[in-house]
This record gives structure tokens, sequence and C-alpha cells, in this order.
């Protein structure tokens, strides 16, 4: 099964594409400054082109 898996991806593009000597390297994260005032600044991160879900939608 090993032997099986290392074939697949050797002959897979989006294999090949996402391992890690084809990435750049991290970076150092960003800080975000600390609010003086609960609630002063809020974020809302989307995820978007999800499959549609039952009621149409395809983003939470």
């Amino acid at each position: 099964m090993k032997r099986d898996i290392a074939e697949y991806v050797v002959a897979c593009l989006t294999c090949q594409k996402a391992k890690v000597e084809h990435q750049k390297p991290g970076s150092l994260l960003q800080l975000m400054e600390v609010p003086e005032w609960k609630w002063d600044n809020i974020t809302i991160d989307f995820i978007m082109g999800l499959p549609r879900s039952s009621r149409n939608s395809d983003a939470i």
C-alpha cells in the first residue's frame, strides 16, 4: 500500500505542487494591536467557494 501511495503522489500534479520543498518559507506572524476597550475592533473571516449546502449556501 505504501508503494501505491508513493506512485500516486509522484503522478499527481496537485500533490507535487503541495510538497513542502515547493512552498515559500513561512515568515513571522503580523501581530494585531490590542484594542483599548472591548468590542473596539471586530473582525470577520469568510470562507467561500465551498460545496453548496441544502440551503444553497457556499460560504461560512
